[in-house]
């Protein structure tokens, strides 16, 4: 596996350094109209941006007749924690309206969600607190109750579920001990996503690189492919998102194959590590420098 040098990393610490004076690099929420994982473009993009104070990163999209609700991590500057969040856009992407949904004392980020016999369920990402925790709405968008804990003691971050050959496979890129959570993809399954009984698959990790290991959003299937979005995080953190198809996937064997990238256009675009979809509505978020 191929790692950033020393020199490389130097010199992305003294670019974040001086451009600090004068910029801040600030994760938003992008959206596109009729665009699927195979024809993405930047210019049919637009942006949705917060506050100077706070990022918005991580979307998961759920369509509800004429709506759709992103969910997403809202990072606040003072805290320097995450929280869920969820934007209410109307048809053509126009934003309608943000709240606050999931707040612990804890990171979250990553709000996986689901349909499981009729109930909707999140999954964040709950690294901070060493477990995968699981959420249920009892009021949508904006109410949200812990359900149980799937795993303890394990830091697993942007944890995707995904249902094949009647089981149920998690993803979750895992650090161990002083490593890394950008390079270890792992691989978990059950019988159900509300078990508390996942068995780790043998090849664990079964993606080990920095450039396509962690988890970018929903696994889907297109034109009878799997497609398994990653994150290629070598030049910076989430640098561009990769789109994956999986070959393989069974209780012993995982391969995969890359099909494309999606990269950032450089300029004021400097990033891009979540893919979703939902209708005819495209959803990523990207780094943009901006001037304080």
């Amino acid at each position: 596996m191929m790692q950033p040098t020393f020199l490389q990393r130097a010199l992305r610490r003294l670019d974040k350094a001086v451009s600090s004076f004068f910029f801040i690099d600030q994760w938003v929420i992008m959206t596109a109209q009729h665009k699927d994982y195979d024809s993405l473009e930047w210019s049919a993009f637009r942006p949705l941006i917060p506050d100077k104070d706070r990022y918005w990163g991580d979307p998961f999209i759920v369509q509800k007749r004429d709506r759709y609700y992103v969910f997403i991590e809202e990072k606040i500057d003072a805290t320097g924690l995450g929280r869920i969040a969820c934007l209410t856009l109307d048809q053509e992407g126009e934003l309608l309206s943000n709240q606050v949904v999931l707040e612990r004392g804890y990171h979250l980020s990553y709000p996986f969600i689901f349909e499981y016999h009729g109930k909707t369920y999140m999954l964040p990402e709950t690294a901070g607190n060493r477990s995968l925790e699981l959420y249920h709405c009892t009021r949508f968008p904006d109410q949200w109750e812990f359900t149980k804990t799937l795993m303890t003691d394990i830091y697993a971050v942007d944890a995707t579920l995904f249902e094949y050959d009647n089981k149920y496979w998690l993803f979750a890129n895992v650090k161990e001990g002083s490593g890394s959570s950008l390079d270890a993809l792992h691989l978990f399954y059950a019988d159900s996503p509300l078990s508390d009984q996942w068995t780790a698959h043998p090849r664990n990790p079964i993606v080990k690189d920095i450039r396509s290991a962690r988890p970018a959003g929903r696994i889907f299937e297109s034109h009878g492919k799997l497609i398994r979005p990653s994150q290629d995080s070598f030049r910076r953190y989430g640098y561009a998102a990769n789109f994956n198809r999986i070959v393989k996937l069974n209780e012993t064997e995982y391969e995969e194959v890359n099909e494309s990238t999606f990269r950032p256009p450089g300029g004021k675009i400097l990033a891009t590590h979540t893919f979703n979809q939902a209708g005819e509505l495209a959803v990523i978020d990207a780094v943009i420098r901006r001037s304080k």
